[in-house]
């Protein structure tokens, strides 16, 4: 019995020391963490906390212990307050701070990553029993916020521009906001969005509407140091994005649900398993004696329905068709006119936006370009932009400046504009002679002016408010030259915030760079190109907002043709044969047949005699110009002269019973000059007599 007893003892000796041992080699084992990062923890709850029992708690915290895992990291976090934190972080006692935001003075001394760890945003709160359809019903109404809170400040601002003035009620925190509308001592109040989420469900309120000022928050590292760590950040960021089912996912919806989870007591479990099986069983039985009748219920509602949806679908698909119809789509629209070729597109999003564009011509020479986005979507919108560019046309005929057409329009809209609604707009009148764009910009983003070699330029100046919001708003505008097959490229925001499959937004420089690939192409080429390019990007993703893009090429009267000349004359009859020899040269450059010289030098001796002799009713020297150029197959002349209005293409021969020599000789030579061209056209601009004649050689 003892030796039993003895080999018992020594076997359990031999198992103890064994595990001695094991335990030993595995801790030798272990690796060791290839690098410690100190975090700093501010109280910004859900993003980063402390919870009651000191744990460091956080959707950053999660996504940090999922990346320090993968890259055997250690993670030890730092407490304090956020100015604290940032302090520490310039002076490099913590390596991260989470939930920064992005600002020029924090760039200069800090570096971010370029993925964003969530977004944020001013959400407002209001007592159940409270009503608040648009900012104006916040007029004197008690509104609890944060002193010192961004949100707060921007929103304060915003309802200054409006004349709206709320009751503040500023508390220390933002937990004394909610319980101020629990209790409802206040009828509102601001509280940032990730807060409200977490801790909503608490409360008796309700989530508004009306949400402002959107801000990413990011990680920060102290400025120029180790970035190789700011990257691994982003690439393990990017890729938890990318997977629906990541922690990246699973860790918003754990802190944003706003719920507490009780764990019961062990022996209270089997209690409420079992009512909760009672339950069940009886919802069962009860629902098995109703289902029949819901079911019939259930499909009547359906097919409401879908009813009420097939007709949506026809108003807008009608709206969609108006919308389509009230911009220019035939292309070229503008027969004879070679100073400028014109391109352009408008694709509607699924539910009709407000977006439209137009062009048309002030006088003969100045065509007005126009632009505009709508806000909302949907036939109001539609209707909306209707009645913007109708009043834009109209104006434009009276008052011909940019900045007078869109302070008329302004003013007559904001008189009467109960919903608020406001219409961005680029205006610009081109002057087809010397191609001086003048232009304004309300609301609308930066235009583009295209170089010849494809560089483009932004038009940044000029830039007013919307169209809708303060009839006194006034309105300036801004001078740019176009050179000679140059151009334009106007658009909306729905072509730079275009989105890709990852939700990432094609970009303002995005269209430079398409564009900069477009040199030499027509303007319909051009936009095609960028549509090309869109799609390429979004996926072929259904559209959230419509595209509309219009391109230009101008080109300037004094450089279409290379054989272009210019003579000024004084009224002399012996400048004739200056004419003649201008007449010579330029149709020796084009090989033109020697009768159609005769025929151009008869026509033009009979109409620059008349001219002389006729045209100006005084003996004082005067000038007149003469343009010629070869355009096509055909010899163009053009003549201009401050004399007496006197449009010959009303000359008629007179009556045929009197002698010939009874006759006007003058008018006569002029009916001779219209036989021999082909094409003669007469119009009085700017105190001018300006007279085209057209003579084709081939």
């Amino acid at each position: 019995m003892s030796k039993l007893n003895t080999a018992r003892v020594e076997m359990r000796t031999r198992i103890f020391f064994f595990l001695i041992l094991l335990g030993l080699f595995s801790a030798l084992a272990a690796p060791a963490a290839d690098r410690r990062i100190i975090v700093g923890c501010h109280e910004h709850t859900p993003l980063i906390f402390t919870d009651s029992d000191g744990k460091v708690k956080g959707i950053a915290v999660d996504i940090l212990t999922h990346i320090a895992r993968k890259e055997n990291w250690a993670i030890a976090y730092l407490p304090g307050s956020y100015a604290q934190c940032t302090q520490r972080l310039e002076n490099g006692a913590i390596d991260l701070l989470p939930g920064m935001v992005i600002s020029p003075e924090m760039a200069a001394s800090f570096t971010f990553s370029e993925e964003a760890i969530v977004e944020n945003w001013g959400q407002i709160y209001v007592s159940p029993d409270s009503r608040f359809a648009d900012i104006l019903d916040f007029e004197k109404k008690e509104v609890a916020v944060v002193e010192a809170d961004i949100y707060f400040q921007f929103f304060e601002a915003v309802l200054g521009k409006f004349d709206i003035h709320p009751r503040f009620i500023q508390v220390d925190n933002y937990e004394q906001v909610l319980s101020l509308i629990h209790q409802k001592k206040v009828s509102a109040g601001i509280v940032p969005r990730l807060y409200g989420a977490f801790y909503e469900k608490g409360y008796r309120i309700d989530k508004s509407p009306i949400r402002f000022k959107p801000t990413q928050l990011r990680f920060a590292a102290a400025k120029g140091r180790d970035a190789a760590f700011m990257d691994t950040l982003d690439h393990h960021l990017k890729t938890l994005k990318e997977n629906p089912n990541s922690i990246f996912y699973r860790s918003l919806d754990r802190w944003t649900m706003g719920v507490r989870k009780t764990t019961l007591p062990l022996w209270l479990r089997p209690l409420w398993l079992l009512g909760i099986s009672v339950c069940i069983m009886g919802l069962i039985i009860v629902g098995n004696i109703f289902l029949r009748r819901q079911v019939k219920l259930r499909t009547e509602t359906l097919k409401t329905t879908i009813a009420e949806k097939e007709k949506f679908e026809s108003e807008l698909a009608v709206a969609r068709e108006i919308q389509l119809q009230l911009v220019p789509g035939n292309f070229p629209s503008v027969p004879g006119r070679k100073e400028f070729d014109i391109f352009a597109s408008l694709e509607p999003a699924r539910e009709v936006g407000g977006d439209f564009y137009d062009y048309f011509f002030i006088d003969r020479n100045s065509l007005c370009l126009v632009i505009g986005d709508v806000s909302g979507k949907g036939v109001p919108a539609a209707l909306f932009m209707a009645m913007t560019k109708t009043m834009i046309k109209a104006a434009a005929r009276v008052l011909v400046e940019p900045e007078y057409i869109l302070a008329d329009v302004n003013r007559e809209i904001a008189r009467n504009n109960p919903s608020l609604t406001f219409v961005t707009v680029f205006l610009g009148v081109l002057d087809l002679g010397s191609g001086n764009l003048t232009y304004s910009c309300a609301g609308h983003i930066p235009q583009l002016i295209i170089g010849r070699k494809g560089n483009s330029v932004l038009l940044g100046e000029a830039q007013f408010p919307a169209i809708g919001l303060d009839e006194t708003f006034q309105y300036r505008q801004a001078r740019v030259q176009l050179k000679h097959e140059e151009g334009l490229l106007l658009f909306t925001d729905g072509v730079t915030e275009a989105h890709n499959p990852l939700n990432r937004l094609f970009t303002q420089e995005a269209l430079m760079n398409t564009v900069s690939l477009t040199a030499g192409l027509t303007p319909k080429e051009r936009v095609t190109a960028i549509l090309s390019q869109l799609n390429e990007f979004t996926g072929n993703k259904p559209l959230e907002d419509d595209l509309t893009l219009l391109a230009l090429t101008y080109f300037s009267p004094n450089r279409i043709d290379s054989t272009l000349k210019t003579i000024v004359l004084r009224n002399d009859i012996h400048e004739l044969s200056r004419i003649i020899d201008a007449i010579n040269h330029t149709a020796a450059s084009a090989s033109c047949p020697p009768v159609v010289v005769h025929d151009v030098t008869l026509a033009m001796e009979e109409i620059f005699s008349n001219i002389v002799f006729y045209g100006f009713g005084d003996d004082l020297d005067h000038t007149i110009t003469l343009d010629l150029v070869i355009e096509g197959d055909a010899l163009v002349l053009t003549l201009q002269d401050e004399g007496i209005p006197f449009n010959p293409l009303n000359v008629q021969m007179g009556r045929k019973d009197k002698p010939l020599e009874e006759r006007d000789q003058g008018g006569m030579g002029i009916i001779l000059a219209k036989n021999l061209m082909d094409l003669m056209e007469y119009r009085r601009e700017r105190g001018k007599n300006i007279l085209r004649m057209e003579k084709r050689y081939r």
